[in-house]
């Protein structure tokens, strides 16, 4: 897995992710991964599975203009290119990623049952979130220390603990 980070303030809205890859038995694969991209007006960063990343591409999708059907859009998306996964807890569909998305001046998460959330401050994802969420968590005071500062350090921090976590990071604005 990876690590992304997201904040949110009246300044903007910054994402940054590691670079790792690594399978699910935890290998690292020697692979360029772009865990962060634009497609017109979102700002995208995922962790999981690269492919539902790359299908969500400009050259592949078109956003909505309302953030809240971006869900169901992805979800018909990943259909179309054979994405989705049925819970084998209670057979609902899923995709293999998931995503924070910055739109409009705004944070949002979007779940692997394709739940969509609003966040008001930060938020990490990945299999290193818990540690990065202990450094944005402790960094919040430091008022000298800008976002790009807070998601790097976030992002230092899961890479220290987590093995599927690793540099060099991408940060970028929207």
């Amino acid at each position: 897995m990876s690590t992304v980070v997201g904040i949110v303030n009246n300044e903007g809205v910054w994402i940054g992710a590691d670079s790792a890859a690594t399978t699910p038995e935890g290998e690292k694969r020697p692979v360029l991964t772009k865990k962060i991209f634009r497609n017109r007006d979102y700002l995208f960063g995922y962790i999981g599975s690269v492919r539902a990343g790359q299908i969500l591409y400009p050259d592949f999708f078109k956003p909505p203009s309302n953030i809240m059907l971006l869900p169901e859009m992805i979800r018909q998306h990943f259909g179309d290119f054979g994405a989705i996964a049925l819970s084998q807890e209670n057979q609902t569909q899923i995709h293999l990623s998931n995503f924070l998305v910055g739109f409009k001046g705004k944070l949002y998460e979007i779940l692997i049952d394709f739940q969509i959330n609003e966040i008001p401050e930060y938020d990490a994802i990945g299999s290193g979130s818990s540690f990065a969420f202990g450094s944005l968590y402790n960094t919040i005071t430091r008022k000298k220390m800008k976002p790009e500062q807070r998601i790097k350090k976030a992002l230092e921090t899961a890479a220290f603990f987590d093995l599927s976590t690793a540099g060099p990071f991408i940060i970028e604005k929207l």
